[in-house]
This record gives C-alpha cells, structure tokens and sequence, in this order.
C-alpha cells in the first residue's frame, strides 16, 4: 500500500495502479525502457494492472518479465470496458494512468487519476478527468515513487 497525505484534502490510500499500455507506458507496442525500472521499484507497494486493446500484439511479451498483470480489451466499448475493469476495485485505492479517450472514465473514477501528455498527445476529455497532468510517463510513475511532489501539486 502506498499512503499519501495531502495537505488540505483527504490522505490517499492507493493498492492497486492500472496503466493504459500505448501511449502511456509504451509507443507503437514497445514498453519505454525507463517504465520496467520505475514498475519494478512500485510492485512492492502496489498491484500492477495493464489494460490495453494490445493494438500491436506486444502486450504479453513486452510485460512478461514485470510483476504485472495484463488485461486485453475484449469489447467494441472500451471506455466503458477500463471503467467497469477499475470497478472491480475499491476505486478509493485505486490509481490510474492513461492518455486517450478511452481512458476518461478509469481516470475520472479512480481515486487518483494522471493523465499523460506524452508522444501521442492526450485526450481533452480525459485531461479534464483527471487530477493531475505531467508531460509523459516517468513524471506519473515519478508521482507515486516520491508522493512529496504529489503533495506539492495536489495540496490546497
């Protein structure tokens, strides 16, 4: 479990973090390097869960060697397919990263939702259901690996 005090609001309690796969943690099918090292460092305080249409077909090997667990998009409705996967949740623990459309309701129901700006761009509707936007990947996981800059951004 990872507790974040924040100053003025609530303390986060968060169990489990679900990542949008392209766009946010990888590009065109391939994991960024720098995500292993940060996912490595919050699978002891966290469940690890990748969501994805696994536009490429990379999904399982390029996460075979993470402490992660991977879910393909099976439906025509994924939006409303993240939302329901984050359902079966306490959302109140849950964190969610993500960047395209399809993200909007994980982001907007999750008790921490981080929007990624990144090399696809991002959606508005999902920036505005967030509660945090940063310029790509490591500045969300960065987030939750040192939650003093979490404070500084989120604190009222």
């Amino acid at each position: 479990m990872l507790v974040i005090k924040i100053p003025g609001r609530d303390t986060i309690a968060l169990e489990v973090l679900i990542l949008d796969f392209n766009g946010t943690v990888a590009l065109d099918g391939k994991l960024f390097e720098s995500v292993k090292a940060n996912l490595v460092q919050l699978a002891p305080f966290l469940e690890i869960h990748i969501i994805t249409a696994d536009t490429f077909g990379t999904v399982e090997s390029q996460c075979q060697d993470l402490a992660v667990h991977v879910k393909v998009l099976e439906s025509a409705n994924h939006t409303q397919e993240k939302a329901d996967y984050l359902a079966k949740f306490n959302a109140r623990h849950v964190a969610a990263i993500g960047n395209g459309s399809n993200d909007q309701l994980m982001l907007e129901r999750a008790s921490l939702g981080i929007a990624v700006i990144g090399f696809e761009g991002a959606s508005m509707q999902t920036l505005l259901s967030a509660d945090v936007v940063v310029n790509n990947i490591e500045g969300a996981l960065g987030l939750l690996i040192k939650p003093q800059r979490l404070r500084a951004t989120l604190r009222r």
